[in-house]
C-alpha cells in the first residue's frame, strides 16, 4: 500500500513542470503562492485527520524532528523552483534526484535501515536512466542554478530520513503531514517579499498556482505522509523517480513533443530499477531496524 501510494504521488509531481512552464510569474513567487495554497489544502486534511486521531497537532510543534523536516521541505520547493529557472530543466531534476544517493548513504547509520546491494544498484541505475533520458540537455547550464539544484537535492534526502526518524522515535499519524504543511507555511513566508512585489497579473497564472498547490502538490504530499510511515526512507525515494520519466509524458499531451529514444530508453531503465527493487522489497523477510530494536 505505501509503494502504490508514493506512485500515485509521483504521478501528480511529475505535472509540475508543465504547471511551472505555463505559470507567468517569478520564480520564488511560483514556489511561494504554490506553497501557500498547498498549506491550505494540507491544513485542511490535516485538521480531519485530527479530529479523528484526537491528537493535538500543535503538540507536534514542540519536537525538533518534525521543524528539521519542515526546512528540508521548504528547501526543496523553493530551490527547486529557482534552480528550474537559472539552469536547464534538465540539470534542475537530475541534480534534486541524486538525493536518494545521499539516503541510501545515511539511512544505516541514522535510521538502522541497511542499504542492499540491490538498493544501490537501483539508485545508480535509475540515475544513469536520467542521464539517459536528458541525454544533450544535461550540461550547460549556469553555476548558479546548479548551486540552487543541489540545495534542492538535500532537502529531498532530508525529507524523508527526518521523517523516517520521527517515526522511530514517536510514532504519529499526524507527523509527516504536519511537518509538510510547516514547510509550506515556511516557503511561502520567505517568499512573501517577493509575492508582494510581483504578484501573478493575469487570472490563469493564478489558477494554475491554484493547482500546482492542491494538485500538484497538496494531495501527493498527504500520499507521500501516509505512505513514509510505512516504508524506509531509500524505498520512498526510489519510488518517487518514476516522477521525471512522467514529466515528458505531460509534455507531449500538452505540447505534443515528442521524447526521443534515447529519452525513452532512458526512462524504461529507471522504471525497471524501482520495479526490482520493489520486486526485491516484496521477496525478502522484512527485519526491525537497529533503531527500533534498541527500544
Amino acid at each position: 500500500m505505501g509503494a502504490l501510494l508514493v506512485l500515485m504521488a509521483a504521478v501528480l509531481w511529475s505535472t509540475g513542470g508543465m504547471g511551472v512552464k505555463i505559470a507567468n510569474a517569478e520564480p520564488l513567487v511560483i514556489a511561494g503562492l504554490r506553497s501557500a495554497f498547498a498549506l491550505a489544502f494540507m491544513g485542511s486534511v490535516l485538521l480531519v485527520r485530527a479530529r479523528t486521531t484526537r491528537e493535538n497537532p500543535a503538540l507536534l510543534l514542540r519536537r525538533p524532528l518534525v521543524w528539521a523536516a519542515a526546512g528540508f521541505y521548504a528547501l526543496m520547493v523553493v530551490m527547486f523552483c529557482l534552480s528550474a529557472r537559472r539552469t536547464t530543466a534538465a540539470n534542475a531534476i537530475f541534480i534534486q534526484y541524486t538525493g536518494p544517493v545521499y539516503v541510501a548513504l545515511l539511512s544505516q547509520k541514522l535510521l538502522g535501515e541497511r542499504a542492499s546491494a540491490v538498493d544501490f544498484a537501483s539508485v545508480f541505475v535509475a540515475l544513469g536512466g536520467m542521464a539517459l533520458a536528458f541525454g544533450g540537455e544535461l550540461g550547460g547550464g549556469k553555476m548558479e542554478g546548479n548551486l540552487l539544484a543541489v540545495l534542492s537535492s538535500f532537502g529531498f534526502a532530508g525529507l524523508p530520513v527526518c521523517l523516517r526518524l520521527e517515526e522511530q522515535k514517536r510514532p504519529s499519524p499526524l507527523a509527516p503531514l504536519f511537518a509538510m504543511s510547516l514547510g509550506n507555511a515556511i516557503a511561502a513566508l520567505v517568499a512573501l517579499p517577493a509575492i508582494a512585489l510581483h504578484p501573478p497579473a493575469d487570472d490563469r497564472t493564478w489558477g494554475v498556482l491554484f493547482l500546482l498547490g492542491t494538485v500538484q502538490i497538496g494531495l501527493p504530499y498527504v500520499f507521500y505522509g501516509i505512505a513514509v510511515r510505512r516504508l524506509r526512507a531509500l524505498e520512498s525515494s526510489l519510488l518517487a523517480m518514476i516522477e521525471p520519466v512522467l514529466s515528458p509524458i505531460w509534455v507531449l499531451f500538452a505540447t505534443g513533443e515528442k521524447p526521443s529514444v534515447m529519452a525513452a530508453f532512458g526512462g524504461a531503465l529507471i522504471l525497471g530499477s524501482v520495479a526490482l527493487n520493489v520486486l526485491h522489497r516484496g521477496l525478502r523477510p522484512r527485519k526491525p531496524s537497529a533503531a527500533v530494536e534498541e527500544r
